[in-house]
C-alpha cells in the first residue's frame, strides 16, 4: 500500500528534518570607507541587545601615512554566545546584488521608500558555539548586526540568506524591540507572484537559518495585505515554538479558523521543502 501511494502521489509529504546553522553572515552598506570606532560598537550594542549579552573587541590597528591608526576588521567576543568578525571591504558589494534584493525586504514596501547608494560595506558573520541555542544565536547575531549599522551610518542591510537588503531605519526600528516578532521581519525575504483563480502567493526566504522550513502561503489576491500579514504571525509562531508544524495539523487566529498544513516542494527551489497553507 505505502508504494502504491508514492506511485501515486498520496503519500503525505513530513516537515524537512534542518540542520542548525554554524555560522551567520551579513553586509553593512556604507555611504563612506571607514571603519566605526569600537567603542561606537560596544555601546549600541549595549541598546539592542537589553542586556542579554556583552561583546568585547579586539583589533589590530595600524597607522597610515598620516600617522593615523587604521583597522581593516575586528574580532567580537559575543558572551554566552559565540565569536564573530567585522571586517571593512572598501568597495560596494559588486553586481548590484544588494540592489537587487532591496525588493524582497519589507522596508520595500513603505512608500517613497529607497535604498540610498553605498561605497563600501562591512562584512559581519557570527559562529555560534554549539550549545548555543538557534533562536538566541540569531537574537545576537541581529543586535550585533544593528549595533554596527548605527555605529558606522551604515545606510542599509544586505542580509543575503534571507535574500533581503533592508534600509537602515527599518532595520534599527525593528532590532530595537528584542523580541521575535520584530525581528524575524528581518531574517527573512518575500517573494510573491500570482497565482490562477484570482490568488497570489507569498514565499519566505531565511528560516533555515534557525533550522525551520520557509513558508509558501497562497489567499484571495483581494486580501493579499492580510494575507503577508499572516505570513510573518505564522513564522514567528514557529520560530517562538522552535519546531515545525506536522504535516496534517491545523493553524488558526481563532478556534473556529481550522487552516491544514502541508508540505510541499518550493516553487523557487524544487530542491527545498516548505510548509503551505491556503488561505
Amino acid at each position: 500500500m505505502s508504494l502504491f501511494r508514492k506511485m501515486f502521489g498520496f503519500g503525505k509529504r513530513e516537515a524537512p528534518s534542518l540542520e542548525k546553522p554554524k555560522s551567520h553572515l551579513a553586509f553593512v552598506l556604507l555611504p563612506f570607507d571607514e571603519f566605526p570606532a569600537n567603542d561606537a560598537i560596544i555601546a549600541a550594542f549595549e541598546k539592542y541587545s537589553q542586556g542579554h549579552h556583552a561583546i568585547s573587541i579586539a583589533s589590530d590597528e595600524e597607522s597610515d601615512s598620516a600617522g593615523t591608526e587604521t583597522k581593516d576588521v575586528v574580532l567580537v567576543t559575543v558572551e554566552g554566545v559565540g565569536t564573530a568578525f567585522v571586517a571593512l571591504m572598501p568597495r560596494p558589494i559588486p553586481h548590484g546584488e544588494a540592489e537587487a534584493a532591496f525588493s524582497m525586504s519589507m522596508s520595500s514596501f513603505a512608500q517613497d521608500s529607497r535604498l540610498p547608494e553605498h561605497r563600501a560595506h562591512l562584512v559581519v558573520t557570527l559562529m555560534p558555539s554549539a550549545e548555543t541555542d538557534v533562536i538566541e544565536g540569531m537574537m545576537a547575531f541581529t543586535s550585533l548586526l544593528a549595533a554596527v549599522t548605527d555605529a558606522a551610518q551604515g545606510v542599509g542591510v544586505y542580509w543575503g540568506n534571507a535574500g533581503a537588503t533592508h534600509t537602515r531605519d527599518f532595520f534599527l526600528l525593528m532590532a530595537s524591540e528584542h523580541e521575535i516578532g520584530p525581528r524575524i521581519l528581518l531574517w527573512n525575504g518575500v517573494s510573491r507572484a500570482a497565482e490562477g483563480g484570482g490568488k497570489v502567493s507569498f514565499l519566505s526566504h531565511g528560516m533555515n537559518q534557525i533550522a525551520l522550513p520557509d513558508l509558501y502561503l497562497t489567499c484571495d489576491a483581494r486580501s493579499g495585505g492580510d494575507g503577508l500579514g499572516r505570513v510573518f504571525d505564522l513564522l514567528t509562531y514557529i520560530a517562538s515554538r522552535r519546531k515545525a508544524i506536522p504535516a496534517g495539523d491545523t493553524i488558526g487566529a481563532t478556534a473556529e479558523e481550522k487552516i491544514r498544513v502541508q508540505y510541499v516542494k518550493s516553487p523557487a527551489d524544487p530542491k527545498q521543502i516548505v510548509w503551505k497553507v491556503e488561505m
